[in-house]
């Protein structure tokens, strides 16, 4: 971020960073963010599996954080605020369909990579064939679906630190969860059925 930043910050702990931000302190903001931009990237490419689209929900996110932190409380963990929000962001990004074409333009299979496997080509069209339908069947999913399924599979997430995260119930995620993996399987089935 903008700016030097203090030395006595690297050692702060979260919640003195919130309260000296609430009260102004750029500098404790600008670490807030260094701690958190990784994080706060992934889950917003997760979603929007978009470079271009998880900087520009990123760089909202933490925007919305700024104009909101007299509202954040600094004795709770501020990831599970921020993975909320990158969430909620995300979301509002697919629904205004501002990346869908980016998201088939950069996942496209790259069949030329996995030649390398050399004189296989049932098993290199078989993996090819479950990769392509399995991207396009997460790609397929409702995003509130797709959402905790990434952050359960991807991101290692507890079903209490999605449900703390997505501010939903714990029954909400295991539903959620269990709806995306049949339809997973349901779109998998016919390819997981004929590579003998």
């Amino acid at each position: 971020m903008c700016g030097e930043r203090r030395e006595d910050q690297i050692e702060t702990s979260e919640s003195d960073l919130i309260r000296a931000a609430q009260v102004g302190d750029r500098f404790a903001y600008d670490e807030l963010v260094r701690r958190h931009q990784r994080n706060v990237y992934r889950w917003a490419y997760n979603v929007v599996r978009s470079h271009d689209g998880a900087d520009e929900v990123a760089q909202e996110v933490f925007v919305r954080t700024y104009m909101a932190l007299d509202r954040i409380d600094p004795e709770r963990p501020l990831g599970s605020w921020l993975c909320r929000t990158t969430a909620n962001v995300a979301l509002n990004a697919i629904r205004k369909q501002r990346f869908r074409t980016q998201w088939a333009e950069e996942n496209k299979p790259d069949v030329d990579s996995q030649d390398a496997v050399g004189n296989q080509p049932d098993a290199i069209f078989r993996r090819h064939r479950l990769i392509e339908q399995l991207e396009r069947g997460i790609k397929a999913l409702p995003p509130l679906y797709r959402t905790v399924l990434l952050l359960r599979t991807r991101d290692q997430m507890t079903y209490e630190e999605i449900a703390q995260a997505l501010d939903v119930s714990v029954g909400t995620v295991m539903s959620r969860l269990a709806r995306a993996r049949k339809k997973l399987r349901n779109e998998l089935g016919d390819i997981l059925g004929d590579g003998s």
